[in-house]
């Protein structure tokens, strides 16, 4: 049936678009040669540019549309054209004003094509899923709302986002603003938030956004929840900076050890290359002597006196070179005895990472072993939770109870006297006077038997 329809609606606007064209192409000849002052040839090239125009404009679009970058300019453009066709063939007969028929009945063609052509571009966007233009701001928006829709289209074309999430970003700032003034006029008229009074008021301020009245009546329920979920998001993201900071002290304790660890191996190597040196030293102190003993026995057999003065004076430089060994010598005891003790305190500083990196090892696998007990805790509460928001919406709690069911169950995961009144009061957003009571009343709930994690209620009867 579906594909019968679009047949006949497409062979309808081929036959509309041809009568409207053929109609128009023999009028704009005429009147483009007597009316306009073209040539009998140029006046027919002056009629098939305008209908063409018209035709190319549409086709463009739909083609543009299809691979999804569609320009609502050509649109545009196809439109001028036709409201020109419509003109130039209106004009063809004198005064437009003065023969209005005429010129109605040239302009019917060309505007039923146009709005056929329209009709089958719906079509295709629709049944492609092509993007339509939601891009473009719709112009009685301009006319209602122009000071909001100029705000809509500047983020439009600073942030590079669509119509629809500029609107939506719009829409949820601006209902944001009026939740704040709501409290701000709670607070100089003395209500309490969740009175009849108070939720009389919320209908009446969110109207200009769109909300119906129990969309409105069921906003403070949805803001609590958004501020619990963004309070729950920063605490997620500060144990894991908390996280990353520990484990970054850690990385730095290990590299600070290694370096000891490498110094300490840097000095007992310098005192080896020392000894060597020493042991160098010695063996040219040995081969000295043993030339002066040569020597001297050569003086002795010749009895020279020049000789003996030479050896005496070789023997002086062989006392100087011993006493530069002795002293070489002792440098080299004392360069061992310290690169013993730096041996020693490599070794302890070794056992001491060895310890040290043992411990990190424990305290991450307790930090592991913690967050998973932490993520199975807070698992059980968000369940422990959900179920409980399920309950109290089945039971169509209201405000007030919803709000003793929260510190109720606060008390339940800590205990009634670690719950301060001030974590009350962040929490369900009252003053402290009002968290008093309600700490009292959910006391006396959880006193009761009331347990989220069975659903046992005390105060809702019990559902098959």
């Amino acid at each position: 049936m579906k594909i019968t329809l679009g047949i006949a609606s497409a062979l309808g606007g081929c036959v509309m678009g041809a009568a409207g064209f053929y109609l128009s192409f023999g009028n704009l000849s005429s009147a483009g040669h007597t009316v306009f002052g073209f040539s009998t040839g140029d006046a027919r090239i002056f009629a098939v540019g305008v209908d063409v125009a018209i035709v190319t404009c549409l086709v463009l679009d739909l083609f543009m549309a299809c691979i999804r970058t569609s320009w609502p300019l050509l649109r545009v453009l196809a439109h001028g054209m036709t409201a020109a066709s419509i003109y130039f063939n209106a004009a063809a007969h004198g005064a437009i004003a003065d023969n209005l028929d005429k010129a109605a009945s040239h302009g019917l063609m060309p505007v039923l094509f146009v709005i056929g052509v329209e009709a089958g571009r719906r079509i295709l966007v629709h049944q492609a899923a092509l993007p339509a233009d939601h891009d473009v701001i719709p112009g009685h928006r301009w006319a209602l709302a122009p000071r909001p829709t100029w705000r809509i289209f500047r983020a439009m074309k600073l942030w590079e986002v669509g119509y629809a999430e500029a609107m939506d970003r719009q829409r949820e700032r601006a209902i944001f603003n009026a939740w704040n003034e709501y409290k701000q006029e709670l607070g100089k008229a003395r209500l309490a938030e969740g009175s009849p009074e108070a939720l009389a008021r919320l209908p009446g301020k969110l109207e200009p956004f769109g909300l119906t009245v129990d969309e409105a009546l069921a906003l403070p329920d949805h803001m609590a929840r958004q501020e619990l979920r963004r309070r729950q998001e920063s605490d997620r993201r500060a144990r894991e900076l908390e996280l990353d900071t520990e484990r970054a002290q850690h990385e730095a304790e290990k590299a600070r050890m290694a370096h000891r660890k490498e110094m300490a191996t840097l000095r007992a190597d310098l005192t080896t290359t020392e000894g060597v040196a020493g042991a160098q030293a010695r063996g040219a102190v040995a081969e000295a002597e043993a030339r002066a003993d040569v020597r001297s026995r050569a003086i002795a057999e010749l009895g020279d006196a020049a000789e003996e003065r030479q050896v005496a004076e070789e023997r002086r430089r062989v006392a100087e070179e011993r006493a530069r060994v002795a002293e070489a010598d002792k440098r080299a005891a004392a360069d061992a005895a310290l690169a013993e003790v730096e041996k020693q305190r490599a070794a302890q500083a070794r056992v001491r990472t060895a310890e040290a990196e043992a411990r990190v090892a424990e305290a991450e696998a307790r930090v592991v072993e913690a967050e998973r007990q932490v993520a199975e805790e807070r698992l059980r509460v968000a369940e422990n939770t959900r179920r409980a928001i399920e309950a109290e919406d089945v039971a169509s709690l209201t405000p007030h109870q919803r709000r003793v069911r929260l510190v109720a169950r606060m008390i339940l995961a800590a205990a009634p006297a670690d719950v301060e009144l001030a974590a009350i009061e962040k929490a369900i957003g009252k003053t402290a006077s009002t968290a008093s009571t309600t700490k009292a009343a959910a006391v006396a709930l959880v006193a009761a038997g009331y347990d989220p994690a069975t659903g046992h209620d005390p105060e809702v009867p019990a559902r098959d």
